[in-house]
């Protein structure tokens, strides 16, 4: 019998076991006694065995049976559920998810599936380590069964995972991710063709006509929003890998973590959850790594020896909320600005103009860092100015609240879809171009009386804050703006955590655009986010303004 027709649908649940399957392992280090969740693991492994029997693929078949064997010698009381058995299961996880990727890829695999599951069979636990004595300098701990690297996967293999070639339905109905795409393509193409029938109803001043073009716009985005809940996939299609990235770091640093995840059934535009596991993966492993205090420092500042970090979801109408919490020791505004200052990042000067929050947000600015240690995890200065620009790409804003001695919270706000897109127009020059209404704060315009000049820099007040001014014009390279009237028209944004008034010749308003990306080598120009097509034909850019920055 040909199976090949079944081979998509095998990959999909596979997969989806694989996900419940690591959730379930780390969860059960947290409550090893836990009945339920050991005969689900079992389940879990007992099922997607039985799957891979039907299909033929035997190395699969291997692996599966391996945990299945060792899941039963826990469900038994022969073995007691310990670090070493989520380790061996976690590498078990890894290995089924290559094999699959080898299947779906229709090349032969050379994994070592026969060593994993001879490992498996012989495992025994390693004697727990007797109590040191105060004197006695701390050991290692030892590994039972040396386990590959398992329990941190690969960004890059996450990313793919959001990219599944179907999008399940409702738990029956499976969807070709392409035909989502050529949906969401013709409802952009729709919203462009409506911004010329709009222009073309002023133009010839037809009440009947403006009427008509009202009602086809409310219908487009009627037709819009179910296209974009059908291209949403829940947070927790990829939320399993942060677990599991959590665990590595702790374990590698020695330190005693709680995990918790909220919002995991929060659906987000699949364009937006692919580009979110590298930010999230960083945040997280720097809140343990460097956030959560080791547990004799915690203990002395009254703290529980484990730490806790939280992972919340949650959405506020089309925007979603990620945060990232800790109760580790907080960051202090003051070393940050000491800390930017001796690195020659900003000036003395400008270090006193910085409020608590923006002080915070230094930690955005390539090269910085506080951190007393360099490791293979953080203090290298690199990364949040990654995580922040790649938050910015995708018309986001990332925020940072800390209290020194109580912990850090990190916001993420993301828009719900990045493929139709509110913008505010401006006209620099000859140009139009186009900024995400995410990221302007406000419209301003300014008296030339209302500018003051602070050393080099022209400022001006606003809620009672200085705020410097720049040119758009200037940093696209265009002749400056002439204002006979000594009015200046301006959008203020945040860069690094201040806010900045962009300089405009003039403020169009704000239209809904179909982004399109831009192909080569265009994809290529800093601060550019991508293109569209305004209703009379002409083609805009839209700026990403944290880059350009």
């Amino acid at each position: 019998m040909d199976m090949s027709q079944y081979k998509a649908l095998f990959l999909s649940e596979s997969r989806e076991y694989l996900r419940t399957i690591a959730e379930q392992v780390v969860a059960l280090e947290q409550s090893p006694a836990d009945r339920s969740a050991i005969d689900a693991l079992f389940r879990g492994a007992h099922s997607l065995k039985g799957m891979a029997a039907s299909m033929e693929y035997g190395d699969v078949v291997v692996v599966a049976h391996s945990m299945e064997d060792l899941m039963a010698r826990v469900r038994d009381g022969a073995l007691p559920f310990g670090a070493g058995v989520a380790d061996l299961l976690l590498e078990g996880v890894d290995l089924i998810d290559a094999l699959l990727q080898d299947v779906e890829e229709e090349r032969p695999s050379s994994l070592p599936t026969d060593g994993y599951a001879a490992r498996l069979a012989s495992y025994v636990p390693a004697p727990e380590k007797k109590a040191k004595k105060p004197d006695e300098a701390p050991k290692a701990a030892p590994t039972a069964a040396e386990p590959a690297q398992a329990s941190e996967p690969a960004p890059a293999a996450e990313a793919e995972r959001a990219k599944e070639s179907t999008t399940e339905l409702g738990g029956t109905v499976r969807v070709k991710t392409e035909l989502l795409d050529h949906l969401i393509n013709l409802t952009g193409e729709l919203v462009t063709n409506k911004q010329r029938l709009l222009s073309i109803g002023r133009e010839l001043a037809s009440p009947a006509l403006n009427d008509a073009v009202s009602e086809t716009s409310k219908l487009l985005r009627a037709l819009h929003d179910e296209v974009m809940k059908v291209r949403l996939m829940p947070f927790e299609a990829i939320s399993d890998r942060f677990q599991r990235s959590v665990r590595a770091v702790a374990k590698k640093s020695g330190k005693e973590i709680n995990f918790e995840l909220t919002g995991r059934e929060i659906g987000l535009d699949r364009g937006v959850l692919e580009q979110l596991v590298d930010p999230l993966n960083h945040i997280l492993r720097n809140a343990v790594d460097h956030g959560i205090e080791d547990g004799e420092e915690r203990e002395r500042a009254g703290k529980p020896a484990r730490g806790l970090v939280k992972l919340s979801v949650s959405r506020d109408r089309d925007r979603i909320h990620i945060t990232v919490r800790d109760d580790g020791r907080g960051m202090e505004p003051q070393s940050m600005i000491e800390a930017a200052v001796r690195k020659g990042l900003i000036t003395p000067e400008e270090g006193e103009l910085l409020s608590p929050r923006q002080a915070l947000m230094l930690s955005c600015i390539p090269g910085f860092s506080t951190a007393k240690e360099v490791t293979d995890i953080s203090g290298r200065g690199v990364g949040m100015d990654a995580v922040n620009a790649a938050i910015a790409k995708l018309g986001g804003t990332l925020g940072i609240e800390s209290e020194p001695g109580q912990g850090t919270s990190i916001t993420l706000k993301l828009p719900l879809t990045i493929a139709i897109i509110h913008a505010l127009l401006v006209q620099c020059g000859q140009i139009k171009t186009a900024i995400p209404v995410n990221a302007v704060q406000r419209t301003v315009e300014l008296s030339r009386r209302q500018i003051e000049t602070v050393g080099r820099r022209q400022m001006f007040q606003l809620d009672d804050e200085s705020i410097p001014l720049l040119s758009l014009n200037r940093v696209l390279g265009l002749p400056l703006g002439r204002f006979p009237d000594g009015i200046l028209p301006l959008f203020v944004t945040e860069a690094k955590g201040r806010r900045v008034g962009m300089v405009v010749d003039r403020l169009l308003g704000q239209h809904e655009l179909f982004v399109k990306r831009l192909g080569r080598p265009l994809d290529g120009m800093a601060g550019v986010a991508g293109g569209a097509t305004l209703g009379d034909g002409e083609i805009v850019t839209i700026l990403d303004i944290s880059e350009l920055l």
